[in-house]
Parts: structure tokens; C-alpha cells; sequence
């Protein structure tokens, strides 16, 4: 009798002291760079579109066919065309339009 009861409370004094594992709240953020990744695909008139609207205002698309995508987006006061890579994202060429 003595003994199982020793175990019993063997057992819950090992439970007791037995940490929980953490809570783990992971934040998955995606950041597109503009280069690599896309495996062959090239990125979408819209992904393009929001590429060249963070570092210009008031941007039109002129067209979104061939190697690059190309749009119209005003920055000081000036409007340039500015030309997108279709397959890696980057903005390959700015100029006054």
C-alpha cells in the first residue's frame, strides 16, 4: 500500500515540475524583393504596378506584355516612364517622358 502510494506521488511530483512548452505566435512576412524566386514565372501587371507605386505617384500602366512592363508615374513634379522587369521585378530603366 505504502508503496504504490510513493509512486502515485512520485509520478505527480514529475508531472508538477514538468515545464510547458512556450506559446509560439510566428509572423510569416512576406517581402518581394524583385529578385529570383519566381522559378521561370514572371510577376503579374498588378505586383509590377505596386513596385513602382512605392517610389512614384500617380502611376498609370502603359503596358504589360514582353520582357518589361512598362508604366507612367510622376515623381517632383516630373513624369517618367519607367520600365519593370517582367520576370525579376526590378525597375531596369526610369526615364523623363
Amino acid at each position: 500500500m505504502f508503496r504504490k502510494t510513493a509512486l502515485a506521488l512520485a509520478a505527480l511530483l514529475a508531472l508538477s515540475f514538468a515545464e510547458t512548452a512556450p506559446a509560439r505566435a510566428d509572423v510569416d512576412i512576406n517581402i518581394d524583393l524583385g529578385f529570383g524566386g519566381f522559378y521561370g514565372r514572371n510577376i503579374s501587371c498588378r505586383q509590377g504596378f505596386r513596385i513602382v507605386d512605392r517610389r512614384f505617384y500617380r502611376v498609370r500602366v502603359v503596358e504589360c506584355s514582353g520582357r518589361t512592363y512598362r508604366y507612367i508615374g510622376w515623381r517632383r513634379g516630373h513624369r517618367y516612364l519607367i520600365h519593370v522587369s517582367a520576370y525579376s521585378g526590378r525597375i531596369v530603366q526610369v526615364r523623363r517622358y
